[in-house]
């Protein structure tokens, strides 16, 4: 499957801002349908393959499929090829027509917003590095900005003109997008029960170290052809997304991944947001002229709890305790001393770490935005707070919206 214009047009924009080119598990109906899906009267117009194409989000039968490393050049080749593409689509349907229309004059104006944020010049100093310092403060700290003087200042206002402009256009190809489940349902079969045929996954992001929302979507069946796939993620905050695919020819016994991302922010926008924090539930709803079906799948609970374990199975960690040292100038207090290996880092988390002897314990908590691989954090208590010598030091690491621990035990030699 090409790659999807909207995709591709997002990819611009990380590119000008970076300067850079599960297990399965059943899913269950959310409410009762017929055992069997009724096909469709009428059949799928060919021209809505290619709308729907260009149109949505990619869906790739490996992970492997999503590429990163792809230069400016290439996008915008793959951009105006689409656009082409939507150019040349005719339909009786008027639906078909307005959404084509619609999709073909936003994606337009996009890459050619994208084209000119490229080609305006950067403000004197800023380099190839000029986006990351744009977020950091508009091209760098305000005493360097400042002595870059007017001409910079009104450099730095064309571009954010431009930035905020194509914030706007990447709205109306949502819009777009959001259109095509109407066409969709009207040359669908009607709904029937997913249960042991549509299999969903989940994996929510891991931080830094695993920054993509990765879902799964299996068909267990017989081949499907021409699905339109609405993906609806609700974060447990209540907040929700909704990105749509398309599929061909999804065959039997074939998963398809999705890669959701979290955007970059400009300014007061999120550009290229397609997720939600902490995700708690996903609707998927299937159209396609012979099956139709929706699933839900809930992720918290058990079924967060055992991705987090299976995260961690190679979580190790070398520790060491420092005892309590008189000085001439200042004690060194009681502290144990945490390295953590095995993988490559832990995202935002919170430790307790409890020293124990026989008779005694006391404990404290840290909160990290992350913990990289071969780092080491220090416990240290404050002065006179461990009056002690421990036996045991214990470290359990925990994380927002699961209850899984990760428990580590040091035990001290005196």
């Amino acid at each position: 499957m090409s790659r999807n214009m909207t995709l591709t047009l997002v990819l611009g924009v990380s590119f000008i801002i970076a300067g850079c080119g599960g297990g399965s598990k059943p899913s269950t109906a959310p409410y009762p349908m017929p055992p069997v899906s009724t096909p469709a009267v009428k059949q799928l117009p060919a021209e809505y393959r290619t709308l729907a194409q260009q149109l949505v989000l990619p869906l790739y039968f490996t992970p492997e499929g999503f590429r990163d490393n792809i230069d400016l050049s290439e996008l915008m080749a793959v951009g105006h090829s689409g656009i082409v593409a939507l150019r040349g689509i005719q339909s009786s349907d008027p639906d078909i027509t307005y959404i084509t229309a619609y999709g073909e004059a936003a994606l337009s104006e996009g890459f050619r917003r994208l084209e000119k944020i490229n080609e305006l010049p950067r403000p004197p100093g800023a380099g190839e590095l000029f986006v990351s310092s744009f977020i950091d403060g508009l091209f760098g700290n305000v005493y360097g900005g400042y002595s870059r003087g007017l001409d910079a200042e009104g450099q730095q206002k064309k571009i954010i003109a431009e930035f905020y402009s194509l914030a706007a256009t990447l709205e109306k190809i949502d819009a777009a997008q959001l259109m095509l489940p109407k066409v969709a349902e009207r040359y669908s079969a009607s709904m029937c029960d997913s249960t042991k045929r549509i299999i969903v996954d989940l994996d929510e992001s891991w931080g830094c170290f695993g920054p993509h929302d990765w879902l799964s979507i299996s068909n267990s069946g017989p081949t499907l052809e021409d699905c339109t796939i609405i993906v609806q993620l609700t974060a447990s905050d209540g907040k929700m997304r909704t990105n749509l695919h398309f599929m061909q020819n999804w065959p039997e016994n074939a998963s398809l991944y999705a890669r959701y991302e979290q955007g970059r922010a400009i300014l007061e926008k999120q550009i290229g947001r397609t997720t939600v924090t902490r995700i708690k539930q996903v609707d998927v709803t299937i159209y396609s002229p012979k099956y139709a079906t929706v699933s839900r799948y809930i992720y918290e609970g058990q079924e967060k709890d055992n991705d987090f374990a299976r995260r961690c199975k190679d979580l190790k960690f070398t520790g060491r305790y420092q005892p309590f040292v008189p000085g001439l100038i200042w004690d060194d207090e009681r502290a144990a001393h945490f390295t953590m290996t095995g993988i490559e880092g832990l995202p935002e988390c919170k430790v307790d770490v409890t020293f124990r002897s026989a008779e005694q314990a006391k404990g404290w908590s840290w909160s990290f935005d992350s913990w990289k691989k071969d780092e080491q954090k220090s416990f240290a208590t404050a002065k006179g707070d461990l009056t002690f010598e421990p036996n045991i030091v214990e470290m359990s690491i925990s994380f927002a919206g699961t209850n899984y621990r990760h428990e580590v035990e040091l035990t001290v030699n005196k």
